[in-house]
């Protein structure tokens, strides 16, 4: 499977959610925008956690034989739909505040968490990985790729919501 269109998407994506959260100041970092919301560093805390388990599960699911699923249960929401801010989700994952830090130290091990995932996605290179699938908690059963191209979706919605984040500072 040629894998360039979606390595350049998840790289593209993620370059743009750094800049936003790069952009966020240090003074504001852990402060959030509103009663109730996530800080800038509970956001990149949030992206990081999805993606490792993500990440972590995909590794995990190639080790076995794949699970044939009828065509009637292969229907899903589409991915791209992750990355639309209109309808706010509680994620299904606790936030662990563990991983709260300064904003260079939650950048870098995002970054280092993305190396991990692109080897992931590129050790299935030789392979049709479609076969393999997991149900989303959101969107239903999603194949190998389609969970790449959801951490993708994952990173442009929450970049959205770290612009706005940056508008609220900006104007207090």
């Amino acid at each position: 499977m040629n894998l360039r269109p979606l390595i350049e998407k998840l790289h593209r994506t993620r370059e743009e959610f750094e800049s936003a959260a790069r952009r966020v100041p240090v003074d504001d970092w852990r402060t959030p925008p509103r009663e109730g919301a996530w800080s800038a560093a509970e956001v990149v805390a949030h992206v990081t956690m999805v993606e490792t388990l993500m990440t972590g599960a995909a590794a995990k699911i190639t080790r076995k034989p794949h699970l044939p699923v009828p065509l009637w249960r292969r229907i899903h929401i589409p991915v791209s739909l992750v990355a639309w801010r209109g309808v706010r989700v509680e994620s299904p994952i606790p936030l662990d505040t563990l991983l709260l830090d300064d904003r260079e130290v939650m950048l870098s091990r995002l970054v280092e968490q993305r190396w991990r995932t692109l080897s992931v996605l590129q050790s299935g290179r030789d392979s049709n990985l479609r076969k393999y699938r997991v149900q989303h908690p959101l969107l239903g059963s999603l194949h190998y790729y389609d969970w790449f191209r959801t951490l993708a979706a994952h990173d442009a919605r929450h970049t959205k919501q770290l612009h706005e984040i940056l508008k609220v500072h900006k104007n207090s």
